[in-house]
């Protein structure tokens, strides 16, 4: 999801930040006082859009003592994924809470199933739905195409010339985020390109990296400046966006507009300054926090999401798109200051702390 945009943690402070984590929710691979032993496997702190998913784990794991947390940090590796997926599956975990970074990790997650290991998906998803018990996340199809069809309609109304020219900015390729909103933002732009107002320039991976996404901007900048549009997968590159089109002399906001998700504390403050668009909340606390209950739920009583109201298990997240009329109404990351119950099974209300 996803330094203040991108700045990279160290490996060493990653590493005592899990740790330290792992401790606060219970310890490690066994079982403390007869709890459950539960493996949070996720992207990790390579970017700033995942730290409120282990700090979410943690505040949800307080409620549930009969739940014992380990926290993983996967470094943004696939390959390390499967990994720790395999090594969840070895020490006998009883659940695999997993924020999948690619769908590659599908058959390590359907492994662990096989061995009634239960598996929650949140955030990314794996591509079969069989190798998890419940999705919880938003849908990123859906995402894709509110943060772009918002930026089309405002270019109408402020009559920027045609045909527009955009640029659309991927995640991390092989990420069912990353599919689902290229697929959003197509939905948006294709007719508008196959009736000739609109033309795509550039559309390739920037990795969800401020720092790569600002590379490649100042890169295509060379080439042309006639760029009305950029379709960022996530606020992180849209600050690397705006960065670019800066050292280039251009003021985003005027004739140039960048268009984001995830509700990014800079990216709500660029809103407020007019140099980003819009984005789109889906709050990563709420998803790992509604994951622990899931989690919970099916331990206690074999309870999923019921067929009839979450297809294929997926529990969509709810999503708002932030412009500036409405800013100043947005927590950082969509956090609200109180959960609302997971929509189904066991669950309560519970406030978010400060910590």
């Amino acid at each position: 999801m996803r330094s203040g945009s991108n700045r990279h943690l160290s490996t060493a402070v990653a590493a005592l930040a899990t740790a330290a984590l792992a401790v606060a929710c219970g310890g490690t691979g066994g079982t403390s006082g007869g709890a459950k032993s539960i493996y949070f496997i996720f992207t990790g702190y390579a970017y700033p859009y995942f730290a409120p998913m282990a700090q979410a784990v943690r505040q949800a794991a307080k409620h549930y003592p009969d739940l014992s947390v380990k926290v993983i940090d996967a470094q943004n590796s696939a390959s390390q994924e499967i990994t720790d997926i395999n090594e969840a599956v070895a020490n006998q975990a009883k659940g695999i809470i997993l924020n999948t970074i690619q769908e590659s990790v599908t058959s390590a997650a359907k492994q662990a199933m096989s061995k009634g290991i239960p598996v929650i998906t949140i955030d990314r998803d794996v591509s079969d739905p069989s190798a998890r018990v419940a999705f919880i996340g938003d849908n990123d199809e859906t995402l894709g195409k509110d943060e772009t069809q918002y930026a089309v309609q405002y270019m109408g109304q402020q009559n920027v010339p045609k045909p527009w020219h955009v640029v659309i900015l991927q995640g991390t390729l092989g990420a069912s985020v990353t599919i689902g909103r290229l697929q959003g933002a197509m939905d948006v732009l294709q007719p508008l390109v196959q009736s000739g107002q609109a033309q795509i320039v550039l559309n390739q991976s920037a990795n969800f990296a401020t720092d790569t996404a600002q590379q490649v901007t100042s890169t295509e900048l060379a080439k042309t400046t006639d760029i009305q549009l950029f379709v960022c997968g996530n606020d992180a590159m849209a600050l690397g966006v705006i960065t670019a089109l800066k050292d280039r002399g251009i003021t985003p906001g005027q004739s140039t507009f960048v268009a984001g998700a995830d509700a990014q504390p800079e990216s709500l403050d660029a809103i407020k300054a007019g140099t980003q668009l819009d984005t789109v909340t889906h709050s990563p606390f709420v998803e790992a926090y509604w994951a622990v209950e899931a989690m919970d739920n099916y331990l206690k009583s074999g309870t999923k999401p019921p067929a009839d109201k979450f297809p294929s298990g997926n529990v969509i997240i709810p999503m708002t798109l932030v412009t500036r009329d409405n800013v100043g109404q947005v927590a950082a990351w969509g956090t609200p200051q109180t959960i609302p119950p997971l929509p189904y099974g066991t669950s309560k209300s519970y406030p978010v702390s400060g910590s």
